[in-house]
């Protein structure tokens, strides 16, 4: 199995719209495809709250990860009518993004 992780910088305005795009557009397209095991959206903690627990500095507010059975799997997707519908509509809203990829070696 492979994770992989999409990293987002996202203006405050433009956030809204976003979480939409993630949750309307990128979630149903991915969670389609063949191989496709689990989708999580995460988003960075609140200025003040980094401050306070002392977390690293990034400019990253949002985070996608997916996992899918393998990365042969995982390459079908990237290369899918519907990931070219909606990598475009999510990545739009961005400023700036990478992306990395892993081995799952152990989950629960």
């Amino acid at each position: 199995m492979i994770l992989f992780e999409l990293h987002f910088q996202v203006e405050p305005d433009k956030r809204a719209a976003f979480e939409s795009a993630f949750a309307e557009v990128f979630a149903p397209a991915i969670s389609r495809q063949k191989g496709f095991q689990s989708l999580k959206l995460l988003r960075l903690y609140a200025p003040e709250v980094i401050a306070e627990i002392q977390a690293s500095a990034t400019e990253y507010q949002y985070q996608i990860n997916f996992t899918f059975e393998s990365e042969a799997a995982r390459r079908v997707w990237a290369t899918s009518p519907d990931h070219d519908v909606a990598w475009p509509k999510l990545s739009a809203l961005t400023s700036k993004f990478f992306w990395r990829g892993y081995d799952l070696l152990a989950a629960k």
